[in-house]
């Protein structure tokens, strides 16, 4: 399977996607971080950086399309059969493309914090203290954490697009699908939190699950909300990603090829 995780990855560096979206990321970095320098008020430089200078929502529609695409593309191209009638199984096709896609979001995440850091030794030195605490931790800790649950609730909602690319033969479906579904999540929050003081049990659903970054980021609040602690949370999107790529790996195991 180490030979099909090289041919994935290999495909990903090989697109011109690839690097576009990094520059672009890397861009857009860049511009909020101007935008703090020069107009604090709008935007705080402490506050910009602990958000990886807003990366995060380019990283997930990123990662949405390349998950969508790295199955779905496979079989409106018919590749999926040059796969699946050598040596290896469906199994592990999908596995592999699974670790792929877990190491590339590892990589936007990476970067991100990289020139996050970058961009405040040469711009915010003096102006942001990685060693001076938010709510008992040290900003560089707690930008580490935050970015952490993010990272997280990513794989939920990745999850559910490798689920839904292995039920539609459209990679814009999935794609689609996952984007409304990230921004209909969002919306619902607030109704969510008012069901869950009324019946608790609700709380244990999927779309509880993404605000585990706002757990992280204010314990005391989202706890006091949730009725959910930051290990039930964890373990809740870990049980709901595991979940959605079983249900997937059963539609990629029944799909005709």
């Amino acid at each position: 399977m180490g030979i099909l995780i090289r041919q994935e990855l290999f495909k990903l560096s090989r697109k011109h996607s690839t690097w576009i979206s990094t520059a672009l990321m890397i861009l857009m970095q860049i511009g909020f971080a101007i935008i703090a320098k020069t107009n604090a008020q709008m935007v705080s430089p402490e506050s910009a950086f602990q958000s990886t200078f807003f990366a995060n929502p380019l990283i997930l529609y990123f990662m949405i399309a390349a998950c969508a695409t790295i199955i779905t593309m496979e079989f409106q191209y018919g590749t999926i059969r040059a796969l699946i009638y050598r040596k290896y199984s469906r199994g592990q096709v999908l596995v592999s493309k699974w670790i792929c896609m877990f190491i590339y979001s590892v990589y936007w995440y990476a970067l991100s914090f990289v020139v996050s850091l970058v961009l405040r030794e040469f711009m915010f030195k003096h102006v942001i203290n990685l060693h001076a605490h938010t709510d008992g931790i040290s900003v560089f800790r707690y930008t580490i954490m935050v970015d952490g649950g993010k990272f997280v609730t990513l794989w939920l909602l990745l999850s559910l697009v490798f689920l839904l690319a292995n039920v539609f033969r459209n990679s814009a479906a999935a794609v689609s699908v996952g984007i409304i579904g990230y921004f209909a999540a969002n919306l619902v929050m607030q109704l969510l939190v008012v069901l869950i003081q009324q019946y608790d049990w609700i709380k244990w659903n999927p779309l509880t699950m993404m605000l585990y970054p706002s757990l992280l980021s204010d314990r005391d609040t989202y706890t006091k909300l949730l009725n959910l602690t930051n290990t039930q949370m964890f373990f809740g999107n870990i049980f709901y990603i595991a979940l959605f790529l079983w249900i997937g790996y059963y539609f990629f195991k029944k799909r005709n090829i």
